[in-house]
């Protein structure tokens, strides 16, 4: 017959099972589906400063126009002043976006040289 003892050192040699342990990743899903969502909003960004002026400029121009019977002076005019506005919203922000990846490089940069120091 076997000892409580010996049943404890036989529990104690054999490895134990469980659910493997999941290390993060950040290189991983997680990542790639902020970086998605995060392209999915410029995109969305950028659609709607430049849809906006423009679609809201041909709007109003067509509501003075017909109001006051000027023809399409006021469609033609706001239209114009709209793509004005739509690419100086573009150029905007090209500038914004533009500046973005030296914070990050800089960020990147501090991370590699503490995983050196690390390694050392």
């Amino acid at each position: 017959m076997m000892a409580a003892s010996d049943f404890n050192l036989q529990k104690q040699d054999e490895p134990e099972k469980g659910p493997p342990i999941r290390k993060y990743n950040p290189e991983g899903k997680h990542r790639q589906t902020s970086e998605g969502l995060n392209i999915l909003a410029q995109v969305s960004t950028l659609a709607w400063n430049l849809v906006t002026p423009i679609v809201g400029g041909v709007l109003l121009g067509t509501y003075i126009d017909k109001r006051f019977e000027g023809g399409n002076t006021w469609t033609l005019s706001l239209l114009v002043l709209g793509v004005l506005i739509a690419f100086s919203n573009l150029y905007s922000l090209y500038v914004e976006h533009g500046r973005r990846p030296l914070k990050n490089n800089a960020n990147k940069k501090e991370e590699d040289e503490e995983t050196l120091d690390k390694e050392e």
